[in-house]
């Protein structure tokens, strides 16, 4: 046996007035926090209430649509906010969102046009509730996404232009180490050779990296390329010129012509010279970029009988990938190398 009674099963209950006080008290502190958590993340809000025929959106919702706060809404002024090419879709999923029989789920992504024309992107996720069969709301939230978007876009671009280049790249490769082989019969010459001039792409590559391949300073791929081959004696390589950005296509063919210009000077020209300099000096004219490699210090310097890849290279390489015009002359005390580069190139 209990001491207990227990109570009828159709007991009625009673809250106090000080209890509902305290009740509305953890209704509005909960609304309020509610709110505060979605302006923090910046999203706004909606409630259809489909019985009464009333849709509420906050202040936040409107302004990601490009509203006024006091601009009245309904279903079919947010369907004139959707872009065009999205409006039958989304149209077609708050329809099945509402469908007794199918009770979709609202989770989508489209765009949003407001009233100056701008496009934005917004992404909507909500539900219906459903009593005896029949849709009574509708509530959800919305936030926009145009900078997430704006991402991808960039992404897939990046992506698409990383594989042009590795292809162009790898393009590259190819021909230099099929012109090095084609050029030489002595395996360690070729082997130093192709090494120099892969090691040439890279350091340009790099400096093109560095500056998230939009332009490389002269000055630095000057310094990268050629000045790795300067030997240590001071003053035996003179560099001086304005700031030139060179873009892409021509940073890269003129990085392989440093290469073989210091190559050449090392092995060749000027600085087997135990006085032997070389001057490496540019300047602007009518916006294009002339470029000079004067060497001195020899003595009844007489041009080459035969031409290898690297001289082809130093002339021709510019003119087929940057339309530049390049010229040597071969000098009694060395190299003179003229390259103009067109102001539309670098």
């Amino acid at each position: 046996m209990t001491d207990k009674t227990p109570e009828p099963a159709d007991a009625t209950f009673f809250v106090g007035e000080g209890d509902m006080a305290a009740l509305r008290r953890a209704l509005d502190l909960t609304v309020d926090r509610l709110s505060l958590a979605l302006d923090s993340a910046r999203m706004g809000s909606w409630d259809w209430d489909i019985d009464a025929d009333t849709l509420e959106w906050t202040p936040m919702c409107k302004a990601i649509f490009g509203m006024a706060e006091d601009e009245p809404i309904s279903y079919a002024a947010f369907l004139d906010r959707v872009h065009p090419d999205d409006r039958a879709p989304v149209d077609a999923l708050c329809r099945n969102v509402l469908d007794p029989d199918i009770r979709a789920l609202y989770d989508v992504e489209f765009r949003a046009i407001w009233p100056d024309g701008s496009v934005r992107w917004v992404l909507s996720r909500g539900r219906a509730y459903f009593v005896e069969g029949r849709a009574i709301r509708f509530i959800g939230a919305v936030i926009d996404v145009t900078d997430q978007k704006d991402s991808e876009v960039r992404l897939r671009n990046l992506v698409h232009e990383l594989a042009h280049r590795v292809k162009n790249t790898l393009a590259v490769v190819q021909s230099i180490a099929e012109q090095t082989f084609r050029g030489g019969t002595d395996v360690a010459e070729v082997r130093d050779a192709l090494m120099g001039r892969l090691q040439a792409l890279a350091d340009t590559h790099t400096l093109l990296s560095q500056a998230n391949w939009q332009s490389v300073d002269l000055a630095a791929l000057v310094a990268r390329v050629a000045g790795r081959l300067v030997p240590d004696d001071d003053g035996r390589f003179a560099v001086a010129g304005p700031s030139v950005q060179l873009r892409p296509k021509a940073a890269l063919a003129l990085g392989l012509v440093l290469h073989e210009l210091a190559g050449n000077a090392l092995r060749h020209g000027a600085w087997t010279a135990p006085r032997g300099k070389v001057a490496c000096r540019w300047s602007r004219i009518d916006g294009a970029v002339q470029f000079e490699w004067s060497e001195t210090g020899l003595e009844n310097l007489t041009p080459p009988t035969r031409k290898g890849f690297g001289a082809r290279l130093i002339t021709q390489a510019v003119a087929y990938d940057v339309a530049g015009k390049a010229s040597q002359t071969w000098r009694p005390e060395g190299l003179l190398y003229l390259l103009v580069l067109p102001s539309q190139k670098a």
